[in-house]
């Protein structure tokens, strides 16, 4: 059941680009040894992660862009360019597994999209030498759910969320019916990690939206604790061009954020070797490692990770964490803001499903207040 509902959540479509497309722009991230211990001496995913790179003059800020489920890089390209120009901002926009070249992993599922945009946030990070501040997180339908669990795990320095869904669940609801919603294993719960979000959000979501209906949005915002914005445009729907209107997109995030932001004389730069082909540097990585001379990234320690496989094999008495942050990332736990959210309601719900029921207990003109503020 669950590889059925996998398959109907992420329709990969047919290759739209090649390793000769948009060459300048078509690098290949490494896998990150803390991340993905087994993928990293694995030569079936030496290329590494194909993502899209578009540089921006001066700026020190990146937005890391994760697309919907029925596209793949190619698809996106145009509207990722489109944004680098209007915003002024490096963008880097990551592939999903199964997805465009990323192959050697069957499908997609919602660990493996956490993975790669886990990992993709980790290079920007230590590679790019990008602070937290500086990364604006965008997740588009399915996108949502890893950009909503990396920025409810680390203080990045913007959330923006276009045809963000409450969680898989919900939104299944309304296209198969609740008895069928409610046997189906739970993925991407956004509303029960919203409230750990402490940066700046903005929700966009089309009111004729017949997929993902704008209630999910509305959920979402009133759980958000942050600053924060909705944007309901009349006349959108789930697949339309965001760039068609400026008021869908450009308008909102620029006067919200204040894009585009901090600029700097030595901006962010893709080293070139990440522009050729991967299995090169994943041979010399073994090689190094062979050799011993295996070089440790500060960065690891940051999520209490172990940063070599000999550093793992020692570490066996004590609590192994390859995703979750510690009290270093400065990151917010899940614990602490659901303590901080239970005294200052009186009470809390335990499950997600009651969060979604809490949620959908608003006034419109509470939206309004809120959005005014």
């Amino acid at each position: 059941m669950s590889a059925f509902i996998d398959k109907l959540l992420f329709p990969a479509p047919q290759p739209t680009y090649g390793k000769d497309a948009f060459k300048k722009h078509l690098c290949w991230i490494p896998w990150n040894e803390a991340v993905s211990p087994d993928r990293v001496d694995d030569e079936r995913f030496a290329e590494g992660i194909p993502c899209v790179w578009l540089p921006a003059p001066r700026a020190a800020g990146v937005i890391l862009f994760c697309h919907g489920n029925a596209e793949d890089l190619g698809m996106c390209f145009p509207f990722v360019r489109h944004m680098r120009d209007q915003f002024k901002m490096n963008v880097l926009a990551v592939e999903y597994p199964g997805y465009g070249l990323l192959h050697g992993i069957s499908r997609s599922s919602e660990a493996a999209l956490k993975e790669v945009a886990l990992t993709a946030f980790r290079f920007i990070l230590d590679e790019l030498k990008v602070a937290y501040e500086q990364i604006i997180l965008f997740g588009r339908s399915v996108g949502s759910g890893p950009t909503v669990y990396l920025a409810s795990r680390f203080p990045v320095g913007g959330l923006i969320l276009v045809a963000a869904f409450a969680s898989v669940r919900e939104a299944a609801k309304s296209l198969v019916g609740p008895f069928v919603a409610n046997v189906l294993e739970e993925r991407f719960p956004n509303i029960a990690l919203i409230g750990n979000v402490s940066c700046p959000t903005l929700f966009i979501h089309g009111e004729k939206d017949s997929l993902v209906p704008p209630s999910h949005s509305v959920a979402l915002f009133k759980q958000c604790r942050a600053r924060k914005l909705l944007i309901t445009p009349p006349g959108m729907e789930h697949n339309t061009n965001l760039f068609t209107d400026a008021q869908y997109l450009a308008v909102p995030a620029i006067n919200f954020f204040g894009l585009p932001g901090y600029q700097q004389e030595s901006p962010p730069q893709m080293p070139s070797r990440y522009f050729e082909d991967g299995r090169q540097a994943f041979l010399l990585r073994k090689a190094s490692r062979r050799s011993g001379d295996d070089t440790q990234s500060p960065w690891f320690y940051f999520c209490g990770c172990p940063t070599s496989r000999a550093r793992r094999d020692d570490a066996a008495d004590r609590p192994q964490c390859e995703w979750e942050p510690n009290e270093r990332t400065g990151a917010v736990s899940e614990d602490q803001a659901n303590s901080a959210r239970k005294s200052e309601l009186g009470h809390w719900p335990d499950t997600p499903r009651e969060r979604w029921k809490e949620a959908q207990e608003f006034r419109e003109e509470e939206i309004d207040e809120t959005s005014d503020n």
